[in-house]
């Protein structure tokens, strides 16, 4: 008898094992390369948020000090010395610079003065705190690229002067106001007018001064009291220095300068399962209703910022730092941030989401690390030489 089409259980059976093995296989390889995938995405996430913050943070470094007086900016002091400038940023629980700063540095190193660095739990995903404290920085530089319709830059002629050209721009003598001539220049100045936020170095034979931008109108840049910074409407009577008033004692030569104030710190707070780096350009509330310098997040989860710096010419006894003046966490006294010639930046950061695989889920952890040289405060001598050494015995 013939036998009929088709195929035997054995035969069946044979045919279904392959099917499942190769099956099997393919689904293996499809998993596997989706975790690969994922763990791809995941690791240029950390990269992406690592290397934009050190972008910005590399930039602002590299033009600290620039257009800056050598020894810093004069600060209001007391009659006893003593300072009370505010520090930008939501940095708690630091709100001042130093109140033994006398003169306000392009640099301004803040050793644990941040938020705790966080992290998160993969199994329970609650925020891990282990009160490690980040760092902060403040940074000081001028706006060089400010000029107006004619190509006069605010700094290249004096608010009031009676040479060629002619100026004839008034200071108020509260030190609450200046009104430039439109003639040496023309209010507000381009790429980047002058507005409220704005920060002004008054320069002169009496010395350096600050102030806060509260109002413009017209030719008349206004600073009225109360401004973030504390800067404003500070009587030379309490302020002997560092104050517009204070330098308004002589018919000194006046010029103008636009300075920017850059902060970066963690905010660990808003969003404490994925900490930002926040880049703050001057200070953050005035009017306090509608912020005109909002703080600006660069970076998503970066969870820890650590700074040290390379201190030239230390004159601390050694054994003051316990790894060399060219790693230190900050200037120890005799040492001030004047001598701080190049900065070593490191950020740590975690991926958005978990990595999810055999034989559970993790987060992806990188850092970046980078020295940057302050070249404006790089070109210093040394050396000891004939001339520069102190005569011996």
């Amino acid at each position: 008898m013939k036998r009929g089409n088709g195929f035997s259980l054995i035969e069946l059976m044979t045919a279904i094992a392959i099917l499942t093995i190769v099956v099997g296989a393919t689904v293996g390889a499809l998993i596997q390369a989706q975790r690969t995938a994922n763990s791809v995405v995941l690791a240029a996430n950390v990269q992406e948020n690592l290397r934009a913050g050190m972008h910005f943070l590399v930039r602002d470094l590299m033009q600290a000090g620039e257009g800056m007086p050598p020894g810093g900016v004069s600060i209001p002091l007391t009659s006893a010395g003593a300072s009370n400038l505010n520090r930008p940023g939501i940095i708690t629980p630091v709100t001042t610079f130093p109140t033994t700063y006398t003169v306000l540095p392009v640099i301004t190193p803040g050793y644990t003065l941040g938020q705790d660095a966080k992290t998160v739990s993969t199994s329970t995903n609650a925020v891990l705190d282990g009160g490690l404290k980040t760092d902060i920085i403040n940074i000081l530089y001028a706006d060089n690229t400010l000029s107006d319709a004619s190509g006069h830059y605010l700094n290249s002629f004096p608010v009031a002067s009676a040479s060629s050209p002619t100026c004839s721009g008034t200071i108020n003598a509260s030190g609450t106001s200046v009104t430039l001539a439109s003639s040496c220049f023309t209010m507000p100045g381009t790429p980047t007018p002058i507005g409220v936020g704005n920060l002004l170095l008054f320069t002169n034979g009496n010395g350096t001064a600050l102030e806060y931008v509260t109002s413009v109108s017209g030719q008349t840049i206004n600073f009225a009291a109360g401004d973030p910074a504390g800067l404003n409407g500070l009587s030379a009577t309490t302020y002997p220095d560092g104050t517009v008033q204070a330098m308004q004692a002589s018919t000194t030569t006046t010029t103008i300068t636009r300075v920017w104030m850059i902060s970066y710190y963690i905010d660990s707070t808003t969003n404490p399962s994925c900490p930002q780096l926040i880049r703050q350009v001057n200070y953050p509330g005035y009017p306090s209703a509608a912020p005109v310098n909002p703080p600006q997040p660069i970076g998503d989860c970066i969870e820890n910022l650590s700074f040290s710096y390379d201190i030239t010419g230390s004159s601390a006894p050694a054994g003051t730092y316990t790894i060399g003046p060219g790693d230190a966490p900050t200037p120890i006294s005799p040492d001030s941030p004047s001598q701080i010639r190049a900065v070593n930046v490191t950020l740590e950061a975690r991926s958005e989401y978990p990595f999810t695989g055999a034989p559970g889920s993790d987060y992806f952890h990188n850092s970046l690390s980078t020295q940057v040289s302050v070249r404006s405060m790089s070109f210093v001598n040394d050396f000891t030489t004939k001339t520069t050494a102190s005569p011996g015995p």
